[in-house]
């Protein structure tokens, strides 16, 4: 549990991070005075993100959607559509219901998955860019994927030099991450190692060792992650530099982060306690660490009468997932784990796709954002999932 003083400084980078510059397509809009909630249409990074992000809100303006508007950052330029106080707005399902309608010109619905969320905040420059440390080696401490990435990972990156460690950030295409330290190769025990492949590299420096033992445990969407499902801190190389190669018995060729949402048919929502995510180590560790998610998850079940429970699916988040299968094997685990919980009465993939056809929804929807099961006979709950394959 974080002391007070550790929460305090944690505010104080946040408040530090936060600011909207908002343009406005439609109607002007005062961000400013309170985060409201709105529909993320479309994100878009790197110097022409913004360009680009005004000429989508303003085919979308041109085209009579309302209330479209963009956020801009230093890396990050997000089209949103309205404003809205709470999730139960009635005119905020109206607008998702209209913007999931909308196609591209291929014909394609490109919002289809879109979801409400606070309005996104500006993102300033990365002041601790990892590219620009020197050196070759650093230890990843923390990583997030979720929309607000890039902020959540600089507020890290700023309480962790707030409490005197150096620590780095890096924006990658789809997840943010933060690090500790930048060393060569003088920190392994057999420095030539780290160019010959396979090598096993030992770190021998009290530094990154001491480190190691004060961050056990990557952090996932900031959060600790319970020793059976977390994957350790690790030493990777930083980006751009020389044709080292870094450590491979350290650093895991794949790693599998799992995500898991029981849904309550009455709301649509998951509390937070329901939502439980990991990282398997190896595609062989991805039915361990399910099988451990689904016990944890379903810890929040009401106590007495069984309940009826749909596993809707798994979502293959990236190509490297979907082709390696391991949505497949998540969704036959998160089967057969849910099989064996007592309280549970499982419905089978078929016996859900019946029940959704009946509520007029599809599971790919579902899926992307199962808020429209509110509401829903014939289901206490839901359970959906997603897996992302990402190299390291």
């Amino acid at each position: 549990m974080k002391t007070a003083s550790n929460v305090s400084r944690l505010l104080a980078a946040l408040l530090a991070l936060a600011g909207l510059t908002v343009l406005a397509a439609a109607a002007g809009c005062d961000l400013a005075r309170e985060r409201k909630l709105t529909i993320v249409l479309m994100e878009y990074q790197g110097p022409g993100g913004a360009a680009d992000a005004r000429r989508v809100a303003k085919e979308l303006t041109d085209q009579g959607l309302p209330g479209v508007f963009v956020v801009e950052g230093s890396n990050l330029a997000s089209v949103c559509a309205g404003q809205y106080a709470s999730y139960k707005d009635p005119a905020a399902d109206a607008m998702l219901a209209r913007v999931r309608t909308i196609r591209d010109r291929s014909g394609q619905y490109p919002f289809v998955g879109v979801m409400l969320m606070p309005v996104p905040e500006e993102v300033p420059a990365n002041p601790w860019p990892l590219e620009k440390a020197k050196g070759y080696f650093t230890l990843i401490v923390a990583s997030w994927e979720a929309p607000g990435r890039m902020a959540s990972a600089q507020a890290y990156a700023a309480d962790l030099r707030s409490r005197g460690f150096e620590a780095y950030v890096y924006h990658g295409p789809s997840k943010s991450s933060v690090s500790i330290g930048a060393w060569g190769p003088e920190i392994f025990e057999n420095p030539a190692g780290v160019d010959l492949p396979g090598a096993k590299l030992k770190p021998v420096s009290p530094a990154v060792i001491e480190l190691q033992k004060k961050f056990p445990r990557v952090r996932l969407e900031g959060q600790e992650v319970p020793p059976e499902v977390h994957v350790p801190t690790y030493l990777a190389r930083i980006p751009g530099r020389a044709p080292l190669v870094g450590p491979s018995a350290a650093v895991p060729k794949m790693l599998y982060r799992i995500s898991l949402s029981l849904v309550d048919a009455k709301t649509g929502l998951a509390e937070s306690r329901a939502r439980v995510s990991g990282v398997a180590q190896s595609r062989q560790g991805v039915v361990a660490l399910t099988s451990a998610l689904v016990r944890q998850m379903t810890d929040v079940l009401p106590a007495g009468p069984t309940v009826r429970v749909g596993a809707v699916g798994v979502l293959a988040a990236d190509a490297d997932a979907a082709q390696d299968g391991a949505d497949t094997a998540v969704l036959e685990a998160l089967g057969a784990a849910l099989g064996k919980i007592e309280k549970v009465i499982l419905l089978s993939p078929e016996a859900t796709r019946q029940v959704l056809d009946a509520a007029g929804l599809r599971p790919a929807d579902v899926l992307r954002d199962p808020r429209p099961v509110k509401g829903m006979a014939g289901l206490e709950f839901i359970v959906v999932g997603s897996v992302t394959a990402f190299r390291t």
